[in-house]
């Protein structure tokens, strides 16, 4: 079996919800995509995602298992909430993992294009270790391609390879499993970093995990940032931004066009 892992927050996610079965379809078997009832900082939250589900097109549906999860018997105010929502997969009772199971270990905005799976896991099988994935990473903009990045937080394994890396919290089993030393050779998808409408984006410094970014959380700041394509959030980092048009095949083919969000109107 071929698993995507991962969760999501916030309904400015679904177009990537799509992109990934999209792209994904003829090679996975299911993306298992979990919504938690709170914040990495432990701020109580709607299952906001389950409300615009339904817009997600019937045919990509049957590989979509979409759970909600209650975090309240574990919830804590500190780092420890994003490692046990990055790792609920291996405490979920649906799932009876194997040996020989491979999971691409992803946030929902970091998308392994489709003409890519094939070279992605014959790399795995050939090197028989855990591997970060090198993406191409795109900033503010599904068209702005930060060209002198390229990102390799998302992982892909067999579990054979993680079974038994575990630490125990509130006896769940947490496998922190992101930004691992061995990276890809190729660059197999990309990653959608900060690509939201401006009151997401105020929404999302406002319950980051990185508290000290909070004084960002302003519309003027963030659309001149975006306008200006700087990178406000470390000022001194190099950050050139190629602006793509929407037919680059860089840019997955579900987001090639300017009006991503047009659904949230």
């Amino acid at each position: 079996m071929l698993y995507i892992k991962s969760y999501c927050y916030s309904k400015h996610e679904l177009p990537f919800i799509i992109s990934q079965l999209y792209e994904g379809y003829n090679h996975i078997d299911k993306l298992v995509l979990y919504e938690y009832n709170y914040t990495h900082v432990g701020t109580k939250k709607d299952y906001e995602v389950e409300k615009v589900l339904h817009l997600i097109p019937d045919n990509l549906r049957n590989k979509l298992d979409y759970k909600k999860i209650d975090l309240t018997h574990c919830i804590e105010y500190s780092n420890t909430n994003e490692p046990i929502q990055r790792s609920w997969l291996f405490n979920d009772i649906d799932y009876n993992l194997s040996d020989d199971d491979i999971i691409i270990d992803c946030d929902i905005d970091e998308i392994i294009y489709s003409c890519c799976y094939d070279n992605l896991i014959n790399e795995l099988h050939t090197r028989n270790i855990p591997l970060s994935i090198k993406l191409n990473q795109f900033f503010f903009k599904n068209n702005y391609l930060w060209s002198n990045l390229i990102f390799t937080s998302p992982t892909i394994y067999k579990y054979s390879m993680v079974k038994n890396i575990n630490t125990i919290k509130h006896n769940i089993k947490i496998k922190n499993l992101r930004d691992i030393h061995n990276k890809t050779n190729d660059i197999y998808g990309c990653h959608m970093s900060w690509v939201m409408p401006i009151d997401f984006m105020i929404n999302k410094l406002n319950s980051y995990a990185h508290t000290e970014f909070k004084k960002f959380a302003d519309k003027d700041i963030l659309e001149k940032a975006i306008k200006e394509k700087k990178y406000i959030f470390e000022p001194e980092r190099p950050f050139n931004i190629i602006e793509l048009k929407y037919d680059d095949i860089r840019i997955p083919k579900y987001l090639q066009n300017d009006n991503l969000f047009s659904y949230l109107v």
